[in-house]
């Protein structure tokens, strides 16, 4: 396996520069040594990157990534916990979206000039009122 500079790593991934450097400093990638004060990085380090930002995409946070993943890029042991949480938290997200799509998709297609006309409209908010609500009152159940 061969090393990669910094350049070459950003040219292999579109990260900047500083971003790698500062997943350095994070704790979510190390570099293999330093030649003439220039960074070198593993071959690996290009999957490892790639993972970062997988898991950034699915709304993991750099800190979260910090304890999903090592430095060198293996996951931690607890890494299907972490995952299963973050996976929950996007189908509820999904949901979520997919509510405001429905909403937005009656409101462009509802035959009433103005939505304050539309009884279908007014259903769709008492209901995500009654949503809203619920999820309040279960919050305040769960909390010690």
């Amino acid at each position: 396996m061969g090393e990669l500079s910094i350049s070459e790593l950003r040219a292999r991934t579109g990260l900047a520069s500083s971003a790698l450097r500062f997943y350095e400093r994070k704790g979510l990638l190390r570099a293999t040594g330093r030649v003439g004060g220039k960074r070198f990085y593993d071959e690996s380090a290009v999957e490892q990157v790639a993972f970062i930002d997988v898991l950034k995409l699915a709304g993991f946070t750099l800190s979260e990534i910090a304890e999903f993943i090592d430095a060198t890029g293996r996951t931690t042991p607890d890494w299907r916990a972490l995952a299963a949480a973050k996976l929950s938290e996007l189908d509820r997200r999904i949901q979520r979206i997919q509510q405001a799509q429905q909403a937005l998709r009656h409101a462009l297609g509802c035959r009433h000039e103005n939505l304050d006309d539309c009884p279908t409209h007014h259903r769709m908010l008492r209901a995500h009122a009654a949503a809203l609500a619920s999820a309040a009152l279960s919050e305040t159940r769960c909390k010690p």
